[in-house]
Protein backbone atom coordinates (compact mmCIF):
# COMPACT_ATOMS: atom_id res chain seq x y z
CA UNK A 1 0.00 0.00 0.00
CA UNK A 2 1.26 3.09 -0.85
CA UNK A 3 2.01 6.02 1.90
CA UNK A 4 1.60 9.02 1.30
CA UNK A 5 2.85 12.42 3.02
CA UNK A 6 0.63 15.51 2.42
CA UNK A 7 2.37 18.54 2.50
CA UNK A 8 0.91 22.03 4.43
CA UNK A 9 0.51 23.60 1.19
CA UNK A 10 -2.47 21.34 -0.21
CA UNK A 11 -5.85 21.21 1.09
CA UNK A 12 -6.63 19.85 4.93
CA UNK A 13 -8.62 16.96 3.79
CA UNK A 14 -6.43 15.71 1.00
CA UNK A 15 -5.19 12.93 2.91
CA UNK A 16 -8.83 11.92 3.92
CA UNK A 17 -9.38 11.98 0.63
CA UNK A 18 -6.32 9.93 -0.48
CA UNK A 19 -7.45 6.98 2.64
CA UNK A 20 -10.94 6.99 1.02
CA UNK A 21 -9.35 5.80 -2.16
CA UNK A 22 -7.00 3.44 -0.05
CA UNK A 23 -3.98 5.10 0.21
CA UNK A 24 -2.04 5.41 3.68
CA UNK A 25 -1.89 9.09 3.98
CA UNK A 26 -1.02 11.43 6.65
CA UNK A 27 -1.06 15.46 6.64
CA UNK A 28 1.94 16.99 8.32
CA UNK A 29 -0.06 19.39 10.28
CA UNK A 30 -1.82 16.27 11.93
CA UNK A 31 1.63 15.16 13.35
CA UNK A 32 3.15 18.55 14.62
CA UNK A 33 5.19 19.61 11.18
CA UNK A 34 3.19 22.72 10.83
CA UNK A 35 5.42 25.53 10.07
CA UNK A 36 8.66 22.88 9.01
CA UNK A 37 11.30 23.48 6.22
CA UNK A 38 11.23 21.81 2.86
CA UNK A 39 14.20 19.80 4.38
CA UNK A 40 12.41 19.02 7.22
CA UNK A 41 9.48 17.69 5.38
CA UNK A 42 12.00 15.84 2.63
CA UNK A 43 13.91 14.30 5.53
CA UNK A 44 10.74 13.49 7.66
CA UNK A 45 9.08 11.44 4.03
CA UNK A 46 12.34 9.38 3.76
CA UNK A 47 12.79 8.65 6.92
CA UNK A 48 9.23 7.00 7.10
CA UNK A 49 9.52 5.53 3.59
CA UNK A 50 6.48 7.80 1.95
CA UNK A 51 5.77 9.79 -1.00
CA UNK A 52 5.81 13.34 -0.76
CA UNK A 53 2.38 15.45 -2.46
CA UNK A 54 3.13 19.10 -2.79
CA UNK A 55 2.31 22.06 -4.85
CA UNK A 56 5.84 23.76 -4.11
CA UNK A 57 8.05 23.90 -6.87
CA UNK A 58 11.08 23.23 -5.02
CA UNK A 59 9.98 19.31 -4.99
CA UNK A 60 9.66 19.26 -8.97
CA UNK A 61 13.53 20.49 -8.92
CA UNK A 62 15.24 17.42 -10.13
CA UNK A 63 18.98 19.03 -9.49
CA UNK A 64 17.84 19.54 -6.13
CA UNK A 65 15.49 16.36 -5.61
CA UNK A 66 17.30 14.09 -8.09
CA UNK A 67 16.02 10.33 -8.60
CA UNK A 68 17.28 7.80 -6.61
CA UNK A 69 17.47 10.18 -3.78
CA UNK A 70 13.42 9.82 -2.30
CA UNK A 71 10.87 7.30 -2.22
CA UNK A 72 8.82 9.37 -4.18
CA UNK A 73 7.56 13.24 -5.09
CA UNK A 74 4.60 14.37 -6.57
CA UNK A 75 4.41 17.80 -7.32
CA UNK A 76 1.01 19.52 -7.68
CA UNK A 77 1.67 22.13 -10.22
CA UNK A 78 -1.34 23.53 -10.71
CA UNK A 79 -2.70 27.30 -10.95
CA UNK A 80 -2.48 28.75 -7.74
CA UNK A 81 -5.89 30.47 -8.58
CA UNK A 82 -7.54 26.77 -8.27
CA UNK A 83 -9.37 26.87 -5.00
CA UNK A 84 -9.60 23.49 -2.79
CA UNK A 85 -12.62 21.55 -4.75
CA UNK A 86 -10.61 22.34 -8.02
CA UNK A 87 -7.90 20.85 -6.44
CA UNK A 88 -9.42 18.16 -4.86
CA UNK A 89 -10.93 16.91 -7.73
CA UNK A 90 -7.88 16.76 -9.59
CA UNK A 91 -6.27 15.03 -6.90
CA UNK A 92 -8.65 12.41 -7.25
CA UNK A 93 -8.59 12.06 -10.89
CA UNK A 94 -4.82 11.51 -11.01
CA UNK A 95 -5.20 8.65 -7.98
CA UNK A 96 -8.11 6.72 -10.18
CA UNK A 97 -6.12 6.50 -13.09
CA UNK A 98 -2.58 6.33 -12.04
CA UNK A 99 -0.61 3.29 -11.77
CA UNK A 100 -0.08 3.47 -8.42
CA UNK A 101 3.22 1.28 -8.20
CA UNK A 102 4.81 3.81 -10.65
CA UNK A 103 4.95 6.43 -8.27
CA UNK A 104 7.44 4.88 -5.82
CA UNK A 105 11.01 6.40 -6.41
CA UNK A 106 10.09 8.60 -9.14
CA UNK A 107 8.67 12.17 -9.61
CA UNK A 108 5.57 12.40 -10.64
CA UNK A 109 4.09 16.18 -12.05
CA UNK A 110 0.47 16.69 -11.66
CA UNK A 111 -0.98 19.58 -13.98
CA UNK A 112 -4.23 20.32 -15.55
CA UNK A 113 -5.44 17.49 -17.33
CA UNK A 114 -2.98 15.49 -17.65
CA UNK A 115 1.01 14.04 -15.49
CA UNK A 116 4.05 12.81 -16.41
CA UNK A 117 6.06 10.67 -14.54
CA UNK A 118 10.12 10.86 -14.41
CA UNK A 119 10.97 7.30 -13.99
CA UNK A 120 14.53 6.16 -12.11
CA UNK A 121 16.14 4.40 -14.76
Amino acid sequence: MLQILVDEDMPHPTAKLLRSLHIDAIDLRDIGLKGSTDAEVFEYAQAHKMILISRDREFGNMLKYPLGTHCGIIWVNLPYTFVRHQILDAVERFFMEVERDKLKNNLTILEVGRYRIRERS
